[in-house]
């Protein structure tokens, strides 16, 4: 069985084809930069890195076309590709911030205030379980990849209690986690993006936990 005829994210991860102008691009790389960057603003105000009183007026923009239409773009394509993991996590990631761009514009604003906290709870509240079983298939791929879902497992966490509780503990745990997540993401684009310049891995991703495919599927 030919190894670079099959789709989903261990193959992808296992062979790198290098990408010729007549190649078709992929999309994975956009859907990465749009989680970098919505992720770095959000967390990194949370982190207490940027101030809070950018998050209004930055945050619904950024969260809303960058966070969310590039990654929903970059689901699509994976869609189209057959890779469900990478689907699920870039189209999912996709819709949540095009609808928190939304909330944070529209929303928010208009709430009392004594509701805002447990409306942002509520609001991710299901995302924590939906990241925790996003988190368990990342636990077949690589470990550079289990590093950042780990981390985006706990922002979620954080951004919950948060919500619920107001914690400034846990907004800086929030904050800190989603710049890890952010850092582990830049080198998962990193490792793509030169894999595809170079035509053969440059950066490292770490042993696989599941068993390799060309062990379990043999080439014929």
């Amino acid at each position: 069985m030919n190894l670079l005829n099959r789709s989903g994210p261990l193959a992808q991860a296992l062979s790198v084809k290098r990408m010729e102008p007549s190649a078709q691009a992929q999309l994975g790389p956009l859907g990465l930069t749009g989680f970098i960057v919505v992720t770095v603003i959000a967390t990194g105000i949370d982190a207490g890195v940027f101030p809070e009183k950018l998050s209004h007026s930055v945050l619904p923009m950024v969260g809303f076309f960058i966070g969310g239409l590039a990654q929903l773009l970059a689901g699509l394509f994976q869609a189209h590709r057959g890779d469900t993991w990478h689907a699920t996590v870039f189209g999912s990631f996709g819709l949540f911030w095009m609808a928190k761009g939304l909330m944070l514009q529209w929303v928010t604003p208009t709430l009392d205030p004594s509701l805002r906290g447990d409306t942002m709870g509520l609001f991710t509240l299901p995302w924590v379980f939906v990241v925790f079983v996003l988190w368990l298939g990342a636990c077949r791929i690589h470990i550079a990849l289990l590093f950042t879902f780990t981390c985006v497992l706990l922002a979620f966490i954080g951004m919950t209690v948060v919500g619920f509780t107001g914690s400034v503990g846990w907004n800086r745990v929030t904050g800190w986690s989603g710049l890890l997540a952010a850092a582990g993401a830049l080198y998962l684009l990193a490792g793509q993006i030169l894999a595809s310049t170079w035509g053969r891995n440059v950066l490292p991703m770490g042993r696989f936990i599941a068993p390799r495919l060309e062990e379990e599927h043999p080439e014929e």
